[in-house]
């Protein structure tokens, strides 16, 4: 499911915008250029133990917005959107549901090599914080994320589209919503952009 929405997103992001290849040296991370774009995330998973069937679900979608301050060196502030439900047999295990929210806030150092490469490395480093809110008890503590680290590649589909995919690591303080609890997390992240200016 998740294969087939990138494909989706992808090919909608293609499909609004011209298909002009010709790059000039410095245009792609030029000084004022606007990147819009995101993340989307499903995951859905079953669990079955001792007779107790437990369906969980969890959907993240995290637009982001990067300016180019100077060439090469942009700002990118991203909202964090997650809900995550949980359903089994009532009588027996509580449904709940819980929404996260947050943003970060990075900056992203890109490595533009010959304006004629359709391949961007980036550099990136922030902070944010997450709140918690719905079937959560106590874990109602906002977390707060420093840092969010990582390093990645813009794939330019045309002069104004591209893919990006992250590799990325976070630390946290009162992960989860938990008091006192820290946390880090280490993974892969991808998305679509398109430029808007």
């Amino acid at each position: 499911m998740k294969k087939v929405s990138m494909i989706i997103m992808i090919l909608v992001a293609v499909s609004f915008v011209p298909l002009n290849f010709a790059f000039s040296a410095g245009e792609k991370t030029a000084k004022g250029r606007i990147e819009v774009g995101g993340d989307f995330g499903f995951d859905r998973s079953s669990v079955s133990y001792d007779g107790l069937d437990i369906t969980s679900t969890t959907i993240s979608v995290m637009p982001r917005i990067g300016y180019f301050v100077i060439p090469k060196l942009a700002i990118e502030p991203k909202l964090m959107i997650v809900n995550t439900s949980e359903s089994s047999d009532p009588e027996i295990f509580e449904n709940y549901s819980a929404t996260h929210l947050g943003a970060v806030l990075n900056v992203a150092y890109h490595f533009e090599g010959k304006g004629e490469s359709k391949y961007v490395p980036f550099i990136f480093g922030g902070f944010g914080f997450v709140s918690h809110s719905g079937d959560v008890g106590e874990a109602d503590e906002m977390t707060m994320i420093l840092p969010d680290l990582g390093g990645g590649i813009k794939i330019f589909v045309t002069n104004d589209a591209l893919i990006r995919g992250e590799l990325f690591y976070t630390r946290s303080s009162n992960a989860g919503g938990v008091k006192d609890a820290d946390g880090s997390d280490f993974g892969l992240r991808a998305g679509v952009s398109i430029f808007v200016k």
